[in-house]
């Protein structure tokens, strides 16, 4: 009986032990599909960019954060037969990046909390911020926190 009780506790460990493996394997993968997302996004728009250098300076200023606005309304241009000129077309760029930080596209929030940047460092050189907050284990209070991250791609035109 002793031997049954003993055999039933080495399992139960066991058995703990390979949940607790599950999970962060769980939490991990989810980590980096954020990061993944956030690599996609800021990549996006640097091709964008890059399509339509002229209008560099309409890009550059850029900041969005879809906890505390909107993204902005897409250009009459962008429907229009006629189409957009560059300037339009970066405004319509900036209106679809900023939907897909929000989620607009689709509802689906592809980043929680995110937020995105675009600086112009000078001599054609391009910083692309994109934040989020993930939720990460904390072994100093032994629970799961949340904490800002940054994906920054630079480029040059």
């Amino acid at each position: 009986m002793i031997e049954v009780l003993v055999t039933l506790v080495i399992v139960s460990v066991g058995l703990l032990g390979a949940a607790a493996m599950v999970i962060n394997g769980l939490e991990s993968n989810r980590n980096a599909y954020l990061r993944t997302q956030a690599s996609i996004l800021a990549y996006d728009m640097a091709d964008r960019i890059r399509a339509n250098g002229a209008q560099l300076a309409s890009y550059t200023g850029f900041a969005f954060d879809s906890a505390g606005e909107d993204a902005p309304d897409l250009p009459g241009c962008f429907t229009s037969d006629a189409g957009c000129d560059s300037a339009g077309l970066a405004n319509a760029d900036l209106a679809q990046w900023a939907g897909a930080l929000e989620g607009a596209d689709g509802g689906v929030v592809l980043l929680p909390a995110a937020q995105g940047a675009i600086v112009d460092a000078g001599g054609g050189d391009v910083t692309i911020t994109v934040s989020w907050i993930e939720s990460q284990w904390d072994d100093d209070d032994e629970a799961f926190a949340d904490q800002a991250q940054n994906f920054v791609l630079r480029f040059n035109l």
